[in-house]
């Protein structure tokens, strides 16, 4: 069948424009950072300042590979700043990945695409541009899985949040480098430029010992700009590297925009002196530890963390029939839930729950510990 003149011209025109369009994207870029190690806790600073905020940007802050590799950051999306946590399924998952605790605001579902897993989304918490916020990741062995939980601070707040906890059916998953930042452009518009400021990176070894990232490889995927491919109309427009404000130093990186020119070489590296010898976010303090015994030989303690600092990550229980905790204890108990508030505590056959002494100790998800010694009066 002939094709009409006009249908044949409009055809044309439109496999021009989406080849056109499909060349559009901001390039792709990385930042890798130098532990290349396993690590069971990751920490990331990110921040967009408002002339590199751009819609359809994944500001990806936290990469990692391993048994339960995956992802965390911030995007630009239509709907709000979000931000996000995923971990891909691997084949030797004994099961899928669930969530077991969702912050306010949380969501999960799986994905397909580029592997599968579950993801995790949160819009309303959001995110202001100018702002540095704090990401940490911890993972935890339970059994034969692997739990990994997400929290985020704000320094505009000061406030911590617990975005999500996953279980991952695989023994010791932990975080294997080097961990990576990136910068994708998800909707072919290139024309702006997007930028992510990363600063006071640190890995826990498993040895309990801290490493502050102290050098980044910058790269831009340059397979992308190539004539046809995704990012060819914007092949020169990218930067990486270093560079300094009122808060200090940070590794930057620019993707996109039709003024910016790189100063930097694809691939580089850049590195920030780092003298500290770990991380210096406030350490847990507790509000309130209560004592209530709902039974003669149980106890309930509650707690209460100050959210302005370090979220509580597991807590110690040991009930004692002295002041000093002399002896064996009469009761006790361990949770490594980072949501709990609140835990139950069984006595010994005989024993009742009136003026015993209950030493708590909670430690937070950097490793702080702080302790409180609690009477029960009931």
């Amino acid at each position: 069948m002939k094709i009409p003149f006009t249908f044949a011209l409009l055809g044309v025109s439109l496999l021009i424009a989406g080849t056109l369009s499909a060349q559009n994207s901001a390039p792709s870029s990385h930042m890798v950072f130098d532990d290349r190690f396993e690590g069971d806790i990751l920490i990331q600073e990110v921040r967009v300042p408002k002339s590199g905020e751009a819609m359809y940007t994944y500001y990806e802050t936290l990469g990692w590979r391993g048994l339960g590799a995956g992802y965390a950051g911030i995007q630009a999306h239509p709907k709000a700043h979000n931000y996000i946590f995923s971990i891909w399924d691997h084949k030797n998952h004994t099961a899928p990945i669930r969530a077991l605790y969702h912050g306010a605001g949380t969501k999960t579902e799986g994905f397909g695409g580029e592997g599968t897993g579950l993801k995790s989304w949160n819009f309303e918490l959001g995110w202001d541009t100018d702002v540095w916020y704090a990401l940490v990741l911890r993972s935890w062995e339970v059994k034969n899985h692997t739990h990994y939980g997400f929290w985020v601070r704000s320094s505009k707040t000061g406030i911590w949040t617990h975005m999500v906890t996953m279980d991952v059916a695989s023994p010791k998953a932990y975080f294997q480098g080097g961990t990576d930042a990136f910068i994708e452009d998800w909707l072919n518009t290139g024309k702006q430029a997007r930028t992510t400021n990363l600063r006071n990176g640190w890995k826990r070894r498993l040895d309990g010992s801290w490493y502050a990232f102290g050098q980044g490889r910058y790269s831009v995927n340059y397979w992308d700009l190539e004539k046809g491919k995704r990012s060819f109309n914007y092949k020169t427009n990218w930067n990486g590297g270093v560079r300094r404000d009122a808060t200090g130093l940070y590794y930057f990186m620019t993707a996109g925009g039709e003024k910016t020119q790189a100063t930097a070489l694809n691939p580089s590296n850049h590195s920030i002196k780092r003298t500290l010898k770990n991380p210096t976010h406030t350490p847990l303090a507790l509000r309130s530890v209560t004592v209530k015994a709902p039974q003669k030989d149980t106890l309930v303690v509650d707690w209460v963390a100050d959210p302005k600092t370090l979220p509580p990550f597991s807590v110690d229980v040991k009930v004692y029939d002295n002041q000093g905790g002399i002896g064996e204890p009469i009761g006790s108990a361990t949770a490594t839930k980072p949501h709990a508030r609140s835990v139950e505590v069984k006595l010994t056959a005989g024993q009742t729950a009136r003026n015993r002494y209950v030493h708590f100790i909670c430690e937070d998800i950097l490793g702080n510990r702080a302790m409180k010694t609690v009477i029960s009066k009931q």
